[in-house]
């Protein structure tokens, strides 16, 4: 037997070795392959945030820009402009004109209305009672003055070389179209518009066409710039006076790595000496109508804590692999000596072995008859269920595989723009409509259905989560809280289910849309019995009603949503449909403290009725 196991031996350590080696090296290798993989896939969500982000901070920028774009039309309209353009000598034209531009600056908010003769002289100003006024300064050196006799127009950012603050100017030939007798400026202070870091991604700067930060989240970034600028551009930069009285040194920004197109890993300096230097996903849109950019800078630690934790769940189940390699080749080298050691065994008594070889075959041949035998009771037991459920499932699938591949086909199109995450949500959602989509799909085709009323018995209770199952995508996206109080399960009325349900979900989303930007937004549905009454309430936590509001809101086209949200219908229709049921609408609430609307409806009574719905 001695020697047999060693020959046994030496073949196990072969394979015990190679397997150690093996599971090790897939160990690595997947711990690698997690750890880029959850970064490529939180950095992609992160992206999409930093997409959305842009787009936001994109609008905001544009309309502060462009708010004030109607005041040239409004200088060249006045006859107190025009003639002062015109005999800009005349003392009390002047005057005139600098009282006009004070007025209007005030009531427009802007911080400086100035006209520029043709040579670029300063003849009236909104600040012409200031010490620091511009009446009489030579701003000819300021390139917004050479483009708007050049094109028409011009824009420009700097420091204002004689108030010494920051400005946005807008400036234009007066009169427009025509031959230009002056430029009209306006100047607007943009250190009210507030750029503040991100808790969902991080800072953001605002950057001209030059590479200088003009706005930025963390202030002692102001007025640096992207990278060094060329001696050429410095000196534009002094000759505009743009930035004058400041060091335009670069903050540092380090590439290292591009990000498919949508963005780059990049680096800047820690805060102290000796610091290590902080990495960020960079994104950049440029601005429309202009050659600013918006930069979005992402914090990238919470895509290091995602890859450290996919590293270490690979690593937990490579370490499984490990442990279950090395039991395999222990457990094979143990049933190896087992049979080397039967064998010698069945040498010695060869006639033992065989009687053993016939009860053992006869076992086996039971054994395999009962096996035989379970398989067919098995294959019986099968087309049984399978001749069950062949007619249900023939009807149930037919709604549900329409949405199902709705949402496929959606899949595709996402995998491609590698949104895997939503995607996988996709996926996610098909198998629910498995179990569910079946019941829902027939409750959204009983609700659409056009039909005349037909009032019958109407349990609330199937209402209220008829419409929850409607309306369940946009209260998780909108990420509210609904509190469903029924006091009695069996509580009835006497009205239309469809429509009723068409009022219930009109409510829940105006509710779910007034609590837009509540920290905490909440809605509480409530039914309840009042004598031969049954109420049903709908209120949320959100803006609230004034009185004002409350005296017009069921009245045709009143909204108080914004342009384009909405037709301002909704109500007035649901009025009409709950005064047919022999019922009323009515809201209350005030400004800031959320919204009530309140169904009174009749109560149905529990008599048989064969039109139950």
């Amino acid at each position: 037997m001695e020697p047999s196991a060693n020959k046994i031996e030496s073949p196990s350590r072969i394979a015990w070795t190679a397997g150690i080696v093996g599971a090790v090296l897939l160990a690595a290798v997947a711990v690698i392959l997690a750890g880029d993989v959850a970064f490529r896939l939180r950095s992609e969500r992160t992206i999409e945030r930093g997409r959305i982000e842009l787009d936001r901070y994109a609008t905001l920028l544009a309309t502060e820009l462009h708010r004030f774009d109607y005041l040239p039309d409004l200088l060249q309209n006045h006859p107190v402009v025009m003639d002062v353009l015109k005999q800009p000598g005349d003392p009390k034209r002047v005057d005139d004109a600098n009282r006009y531009l004070q007025a209007v600056n005030d009531a427009a908010g802007t911080t400086t209305l100035y006209l520029l003769d043709l040579n670029g002289k300063a003849m009236a100003a909104s600040n012409w009672n200031e010490p620091a006024s511009f009446v009489g300064v030579d701003l000819s050196y300021r390139p917004y003055f050479a483009r708007s006799l050049r094109d028409g127009s011009g824009r420009f950012y700097g420091i204002g070389t004689t108030s010494g603050t920051p400005g946005y100017y807008f400036a234009t030939t007066l009169p427009r179209g025509k031959a230009p007798l002056g430029i009209g400026v306006v100047k607007v202070n943009l250190e009210g518009l507030q750029v503040r870091p991100s808790s969902a991604i991080g800072d953001v700067i605002v950057i001209d066409e030059q590479g200088v930060i003009v706005l930025a989240s963390r202030p002692a970034w102001q007025y640096r710039t992207m990278t060094q600028l060329a001696p050429e551009a410095l000196a534009s930069l002094r000759d505009a006076r743009q930035y004058e009285n400041v060091e335009l040194a670069p903050i540092g920004i380090k590439t290292e790595e591009a990000f498919g197109g949508e963005g780059a890993i990049i680096s800047l300096p820690g805060g102290k000496p000796g610091e290590e230097r902080s990495r960020f996903l960079a994104q950049e849109k440029k601005l429309d109508g202009s050659d600013w950019k918006i930069v979005i800078l992402s914090e990238l630690s919470d895509v290091k804590l995602y890859q450290r934790w996919a590293q270490v769940a690979a690593a937990l189940l490579a370490t499984s692999i490990v442990f279950f390699v090395l039991f395999v080749l222990q457990r094979r080298r143990a049933v190896r000596l087992q049979l080397a050691g039967r064998e010698a065994l069945a040498r010695a008594n060869v006639e033992l072995e065989h009687q053993v070889a016939q009860r053992t075959q006869a076992l086996v041949d039971t054994n395999q008859q009962l096996r035989d035998t379970q398989d067919e009771l098995v294959h019986s037991a099968k087309l049984a269920a399978i001749g069950q459920l062949a007619a249900g499932v023939t009807h149930e699938l037919n709604q549900p595989l329409a949405a199902i591949r709705t949402l496929s086909e959606n899949a595709d199109v996402l995998i491609e723009r590698s949104q895997i995450d939503i995607a996988r949500g996709n996926m996610r959602d098909i198998t629910d409509l498995v179990d569910r989509l079946s019941g829902i799909t027939a409750q959204l085709k009983q609700f659409a259905r056009k039909s005349s009323v037909n009032l019958q018995r109407v349990p609330i209770s199937r209402s209220i989560r008829n419409c929850m199952q409607i309306v369940a995508h946009r209260i998780k996206k909108a990420e509210v809280a609904v509190d469903i109080e029924i006091a009695d399960e069996n509580l009835c009325v006497h009205a239309d289910a469809p429509r009723l349900e068409q009022v219930l979900i009109n409510l829940l989303s105006n509710a779910i849309d007034a609590t837009a930007g509540i920290e905490k937004p909440a809605v509480r549905i409530a039914a309840s019995r009042a004598g031969d009454m049954v109420l049903i309430s709908v209120q949320d936590n959100g803006v609230g009603l004034s009185e004002e509001v409350i005296s017009h809101l069921f009245e045709p086209f009143f909204t108080t949503k914004e342009a384009g949200s909405g037709l301002g219908l909704g109500l007035a229709i649901s009025t009409g449909i709950i005064n047919q049921f022999g019922g009323t609408l009515t809201a209350s609430g005030e400004a800031q403290r959320g919204a009530i609307f309140l169904i009174k409806l009749p109560l149905y009574r529990n008599e048989p009725d064969v039109r139950d719905v």
